[in-house]
C-alpha cells in the first residue's frame, strides 16, 4: 500500500545530524576559496606558457557544449511538466551556453574559419567565449530575480513558447553569422574596455544567481542545491579567468576547465538523483524549492485568506478541512503530472470549495441530526452560492468551476446540474475525491473518523460511479497517514 505524508515536513532540530554533502561541499569550498587563490601564481607567471592546439581546444569546447545541452534537455522536459518560468530561464541559460560555446569551438582558428586576429582586433571565437557566459548569466539571474515566484502566480505561461522561439532563432542566426561571415570579427566587444565591462556584468549576474540558490540551500540543504551554487560560482570565476589571462596560456585554458567543472557538476546533480529513482521534475522542484504551497496560495490573494477564515468561523466543526482538502488536491494534481499553474488553481479550489456555506442558515449547517428533504434542498444550493461569491471577488476563473461542480458525480447523480464523466471539470473531480477522503478520515459530530483502510475501501467502491477512476488511482497513491 503506497502512502505519502501530505503535511509539510518539520525543520530539523538544531542538534539533528545533517546528511553529508561529500563532493558538492568540497567543490563549494574549492569554488569560493581555492579557485581564486589559484589565479595568483598564474597571474605572476603571465598566464604561463602558450599551448596552441586548435583541435584539442575544439574537442574540449565540444564536450562542455554537449554537457550544457544535456542539462538544458532535462530542464526542457521539466519546463513542459511544471510550466514555470524559473525552470524555463534555467533551461534557456544552459541552452544558450551550449549553443554559443559550440560556436566558440567551431570558430577556433583553423577549424572552420581562418585566424582573423591577424586582421581584426576581435574575432568571432573571442566574442563567442564572452557571450557563452554573459547570455546565460542573464537567464540565470532572471530565474532568481526577487518577486519571480510571485510574478509566476499571475503571469500566464503561454508566452513562453514565443520566448523559446525567439531565443532559438537568435542563437541560430548568431551561429550562421559567426561561421559564415567576418562581421563579428569587426566588432570590438571582445577587447578592452568592452570585454572587461562584459566580464564584470556577467560575474555579478552569476553571483546573484548563486546568492538566490544559497537562500534555498539554507532551508533544505539538498545536494543538488549545493551543486548549483558551486556551478554558478565556477562559471563566474571562469569569466574572470577568461578576461585576465592571454589566449592559449595556462590561465586561458583554465577558464575552459572551470566551465567544464560547472556543467559536469550540474549533470552529476541530475544523474545522481535520477539514479535514486527520482524524476527530473522532482529533482528540479526540490533543488529550486518550486513545490506549490497551499499556504502561499492562501495568503497571496487576500480574498482567499479572508474567505477561508470566514468559512471556518461559520462552520467551526470543520476547521482545517479546507486546507487539508487543498493539500490533497495538490498532491493528486502532482501525481497526475499537472503544471504548477494547475496546481495553484487546485490549491485555491480546495481552499474555497465550501465557501458557499456562508449562505447556508446556521440552523441547517449545525443541525445535529439528519436533514429533512427541504433542508437538503437548501444545503445543495451552496455550490451556486459559492460561485456567486467568487464571481464578485473577480480574482478567480477555473476555481469557479471547481466550487460549482465539486458535488457532481461521474454517473450523473450529483448536483447542481447532473453532469457526467468528462463534462465535469478536472478541478471539480479532483476536489470531489479529496473532499470525500478528508470527510471520511475526520471526526464529525455524528461519527468518529474512519481508519485509512476503511476510507480507501470506500473510495475504491465509489470509483467509476461517484468519483473519476484515474483520480481515485492518484489519490490512493498519495493518501496521507493520519
Amino acid at each position: 500500500m503506497a502512502t505519502q505524508v501530505l503535511a509539510p515536513s518539520r525543520p530539523a532540530s538544531p542538534g539533528a545530524t545533517r546528511p553529508a554533502l561529500h563532493l558538492p561541499a568540497v567543490l563549494m569550498v574549492a569554488a569560493f576559496l581555492l579557485v581564486p587563490v589559484s589565479f595568483v601564481p598564474l597571474a605572476m607567471a603571465g598566464g604561463g606558457p602558450l599551448i596552441v592546439v586548435p583541435y584539442q581546444h575544439f574537442y574540449l569546447v565540444s564536450v562542455v557544449s554537449l554537457l550544457a545541452a544535456l542539462v538544458a534537455g532535462a530542464l526542457a522536459v521539466t519546463t513542459i511538466q511544471t510550466g514555470q518560468y524559473r525552470v524555463l530561464f534555467l533551461c534557456l541559460g544552459f541552452m544558450s551556453m551550449g549553443a554559443i560555446f559550440a560556436v566558440h569551438g567551431l570558430t577556433t582558428p583553423g577549424i572552420l574559419v581562418p585566424n582573423l586576429f591577424a586582421r581584426f582586433a576581435g574575432s568571432a571565437v573571442a566574442l563567442s567565449a564572452y557571450l557563452s557566459l554573459a547570455v546565460p548569466g542573464v537567464f540565470f539571474a532572471a530565474s532568481y530575480a526577487p518577486g519571480m515566484s510571485r510574478l509566476e502566480r499571475r503571469l500566464p505561461f503561454w508566452p513562453a513558447g514565443w520566448l523559446v522561439l525567439f531565443v532559438t532563432a537568435a542563437l541560430v542566426a548568431y551561429g550562421a553569422i559567426a561561421i559564415k561571415t567576418w562581421i563579428l570579427a569587426e566588432l570590438p566587444y571582445s577587447v578592452p574596455p568592452y570585454s572587461t565591462g562584459l566580464a564584470i556584468a556577467s560575474i555579478l549576474l552569476f553571483f546573484l544567481a548563486a546568492a538566490g540558490q544559497a537562500r534555498t540551500y539554507r532551508i533544505t540543504r539538498l545536494e543538488s542545491q549545493a551543486s548549483l551554487i558551486a556551478a554558478f560560482v565556477l562559471l563566474a570565476e571562469g569569466m574572470a579567468a577568461m578576461v585576465l589571462f592571454p589566449v592559449w596560456s595556462w590561465g586561458w585554458w583554465y577558464y575552459h576547465l572551470l566551465m567544464l567543472s560547472a556543467v559536469t557538476l550540474s549533470v552529476r546533480a541530475l544523474l545522481v538523483e535520477r539514479a535514486r529513482g527520482k524524476s527530473f521534475r522532482s529533482i528540479v522542484e526540490a533543488a529550486l524549492q518550486l513545490q506549490v504551497s497551499v499556504a502561499a496560495e492562501e495568503f497571496d490573494v487576500d480574498a482567499v485568506a479572508a474567505l477561508v477564515a470566514a468559512v471556518e468561523v461559520k462552520d467551526r466543526e470543520t476547521v482545517g478541512h479546507n486546507r487539508r482538502v487543498a493539500e490533497i488536491c495538490v498532491q493528486i494534481g502532482h501525481e497526475l503530472g499537472m503544471t504548477a499553474s494547475d496546481l495553484r488553481t487546485l490549491a485555491r479550489s480546495g481552499l474555497l470549495h465550501d465557501v458557499g456555506k456562508l449562505g447556508v442558515p446556521d440552523a441547517i449547517l449545525h443541525k445535529p441530526g439528519p436533514l429533512s428533504d427541504a433542508e437538503w434542498a437548501v444545503m445543495k444550493t451552496h455550490p451556486e452560492i459559492g460561485l456567486r461569491i467568487l464571481q464578485r471577488c473577480g480574482h478567480f476563473k477555473r476555481e469557479l468551476l471547481a466550487v460549482l461542480y465539486h458535488h457532481e458525480r461521474i454517473d450523473g447523480g450529483g448536483y447542481p446540474h447532473g453532469l457526467t464523466g468528462d463534462a465535469i471539470p478536472i478541478e471539480a473531480r479532483i476536489v470531489a475525491a479529496a473532499d470525500m477522503y478528508d470527510v471520511l478520515t475526520s471526526d464529525r459530530p455524528y461519527r468518529r473518523a474512519r481508519s485509512e483502510e476503511e476510507a480507501r475501501t470506500i473510495i475504491e467502491a465509489e470509483s467509476g460511479t461517484h468519483l473519476d477512476r484515474r483520480i481515485v488511482g492518484a489519490l490512493l497513491k498519495v493518501s496521507p497517514i493520519r
